[in-house]
């Protein structure tokens, strides 16, 4: 249901040239080109207002110290709290803000901002006093929640999923999305924050379509839209989608709505907000034939709506075959109703254009005039239950035969006193090939494979594959050949995303990958070791540590805080895995992954330990020294929106030796110890509560006696089993 919104009177319309910053969110305090921008926009003074946060007085003198550390006069206004309303009509206040004109407000809840300033619609002194410094030519400027009072109607609550799937509601205790006025400083369409990192573009459309907007801004964190007049320009870390629905068609029966039309406008570039035309920065150039990297659709697995799916999609098709591939997709289940939404994106039907830099080793891009579409529609249950099914698997074309299995090894069995070795050799079956492309020194590592297989009398040979050599070597018919025809197939550890790049070459799926899921639906046995272990699964954990998957969510690569998931091989379809469970305390990101993702199950090996699935990985076994966790996320329960990290009630349960997890119930038939099981557990969790927590000890709760950023309670059961309860603060201060 669409409510009438009661917009507020904006007085500012008269500005002869508006100057605004309207930052997405998490501005770091190093981003010296966006503060430089807002110190020269505000003539070096600005008043900060920390009313959205929920500790105004410790965010409001941080940022403030942070504007003086970039040469600003900066001094916080006291509008917040339980008097915010007021103090937003104290003169004093407002004379403050007329002394020195510009203001920032900063992140939070946005909602409290309106409240105070602009309470039952009408302008308080300090509101009246903002107007009157924007006319005069003074910046406004805002962060998150301080970005999203910008717009006339402000998005206020609800995720993309909950958007596409329920619409716009009046109840904030309902699943939907929510507008209120907002406070009008930018006048050219609705804004919306974090864009990218909290895959919002579901819900810029739906409130754009419920509130009329024809245009929609949504801008990515540590970046910034600065508007000096109609022009804009983005600078930062990523940057800004532009969309519009001039051209757009709806079909509400079908909950459809196509030729979206997008923009992507990175740093650098400008944008007139009058004629809607996009300008690409200094240094950027046409994407030509000999720039294409990709020639077929990614097939993606992944969220529609998770972090930087949509910019990794758009990324493809900027340095994608526009003839071959004009088009890519992805979809999001809602589970609790049971709803999938799909969004298309593509370079047909507009007149779209493609930039890159002329020059650096930093991929960046600009997209002009894409396209896009969204669709709703119900699933029945037989669909819920086949999307569970391929959510992570992927067979390539060849249905796994009834002998294939999947051997996993949480550690390198050649490190010295691994039991592991033995077990891999009494699994082979020869001829054994050994695929060392994950390995800084592929050489040697398969070498050394190679020598410790002979010495159990298991002969081997190095495929002599790495991703310097797989553009040529995947041409190879004879190598194709040999790979399809072999029994074992070894995926040596290393750099998991090294290895599937060098699999799914340039994003393509490459001939000696469909040799190894011709070799799979033989019967052959594919082992992945540590990092590879990773890999095998849909979704591949590729970097960040626990403390950083909790604290930061998902981030778009390597170099970024927080978890990276990038696709994976999916010839394990049954969870997402994690290796070296025990010495990198990896326990948290692996249900952060799971959460963040979607899927019910993770698996998580420990050193010296691992699985062996059968040829439907419905059936895993435990094998080693130590043993494996099942984890499982309860998706009902998990809450993703906002700055808050939810995951209640994450069961775990620990597979002793020779212990059977039966990965459709979510059991384990033990044959190893309970107690030693229990134990085990328990000694992860504390090592993953003593790694994100500290000495806050293991029950902690955000405001209590301190501003915990992460709250870890674990119920054990002593039989092996227990639940983790996961609360996470992120972004505090947007």
């Amino acid at each position: 249901m669409t409510r009438r919104l009661s917009r507020i009177s904006f007085t500012h319309r008269g500005s002869a040239t508006p100057k605004l910053a309207i930052i997405g969110g998490r501005l770091e305090d190093d981003n010296a080109a966006v503060y430089d921008e807002m110190r020269r926009l505000a003539g070096g003074r600005i008043v900060v207002f920390a009313t959205a946060s929920s500790a105004p007085d410790e965010v409001g003198a941080e940022t403030v110290g942070v504007f003086r550390a970039h040469g600003l006069d900066a001094v916080q206004a006291e509008v917040h709290g339980p008097g915010a309303a007021a103090a937003a009509q104290d003169t004093a206040v407002a004379e403050l803000v007329e002394d020195y004109g510009s203001v920032y407000f900063t992140g939070g809840d946005q909602a409290l901002i309106t409240e105070a300033l602009a309470p039952q619609g009408r302008e308080s002194r300090v509101l009246k006093a903002i107007r009157k410094g924007q006319r005069k030519g003074s910046l406004v400027a805002g962060s998150s929640a301080g970005a999203a009072i910008m717009s006339e109607v402000m998005i206020s609550g609800g995720t993309s999923l909950e958007a596409a799937t329920y619409g716009v509601v009046d109840d904030p205790d309902q699943p939907g999305m929510l507008l209120e006025p907002g406070l009008g400083f930018f006048p050219w369409g609705m804004i919306d924050q974090h864009f990218i990192k909290r895959g919002r573009f579901g819900r810029l459309v739906v409130g754009m379509q419920a509130s009329g907007a024809k245009r929609g801004f949504g801008i990515d964190e540590n970046t910034a839209l600065f508007v000096e007049g109609k022009r804009a320009r983005v600078i930062g870390e990523y940057g800004a989608f532009v969309l519009h629905l001039e051209e757009a068609n709806v079909d509400r029966r079908r909950k459809l709505i196509e030729n979206i039309g997008f923009s992507y406008a990175d740093n650098g570039d400008s944008y007139d907000l009058e004629t809607g035309e996009l300008l690409p920065g200094p240094g950027k150039r046409p994407v030509t034939r000999r720039d294409i990297t990709y020639k077929a659709p990614a097939r993606s697995l992944r969220n529609v709506f998770g972090a930087y799916t949509l910019y990794d999609l758009v990324a493809r098709l900027v340095l994608g075959d526009p003839e071959a591939y004009p088009a890519d997709r992805a979809r999001a289940i809602e589970p609790k109703a049971g709803y999938a939404t799909s969004v298309e994106i593509s370079r047909k039907g507009g007149r779209a254009a493609a930039y890159i830099p002329d020059s650096g080793r930093d991929f960046r891009m600009t997209a002009v005039d894409f396209r896009a579409s969204m669709q709703t529609r119900r699933l029945n249950a037989a669909q819920l239950a086949e999307n569970r099914r391929a959510a992570l698997s992927r067979d390539y074309g060849e249905k796994p035969g009834a002998q294939a299995r999947v051997m996993m090894l949480g550690s390198a069995p050649l490190d010295r006193g691994s039991p592991l070795l033995a077990e891999l050799a009494s699994q082979c079956e020869g001829p054994v090939g050994v695929l060392a492309a994950a390995s800084a020194e592929p050489r040697a590592t398969a070498r050394d494979y190679i020598g410790a297989l002979r010495g159990h009398g298991i002969e081997a040979v190095d495929l002599r594959v790495t991703i310097d050599n797989v553009d040529r070597r995947m041409r190879e018919e004879a190598l194709v050949e040999q790979i399809a025809a072999l029994r074992t197939i070894i995926l040596t550890g290393g750099n998991q995303i090294r290895l599937v790049e060098s699999l799914l070459y340039r994003g393509d799926v490459t001939p000696l990958l469909t040799a190894i899921a011709r070799a799979r639906a033989a019967g052959a046995m594919i082992v992945g070791v540590s990092g590879a272990a990773s890999a095998l699964s849909g979704f591949m954990i590729g970097g960040g540590t626990s403390y950083e998957a909790l604290r930061f969510g998902v981030a778009s690569d390597m170099g970024r805080h927080g978890l990276v998931i990038q696709e994976g091989l999916g010839f394990f379809g049954a969870a997402i895995v994690d290796q070296k469970l025990s010495s990198a305390r990896r326990l948290g990101r692996l249900a952060v992954a799971c959460a963040e993702e979607g899927v019910r199950f993770g698996l998580g090996l420990l050193e010296d330990s691992g699985v062996i699935a059968n040829h439907d990985n419905s059936r895993l076994t435990a094998i080693g020294a130590r043993g494996a966790v099942l984890l499982e996320t309860d998706p009902l329960k998990t809450e993703l929106a906002g700055d808050d990290f939810i995951a209640p009630d994450t069961r775990l349960c620990f597979a002793g030796p020779g212990d059977v997890i039966d990965m459709a119930a979510g059991t384990v038939t033990r044959l190893a110890s309970a107690t030693a099981s229990a134990a085990a557990l328990d000694t992860l969790v504390a090592e993953l509560i003593e790694e994100c927590v500290g000495t806050a000890g293991p029950v902690t709760a955000p405001g209590a006696t301190h501003e915990a950023h992460i709250a870890l309670r674990y119920r054990s059961h002593e039989d092996g089993t227990g639940y983790l309860d996961i609360e996470s603060i992120r972004d505090r201060h947007g």
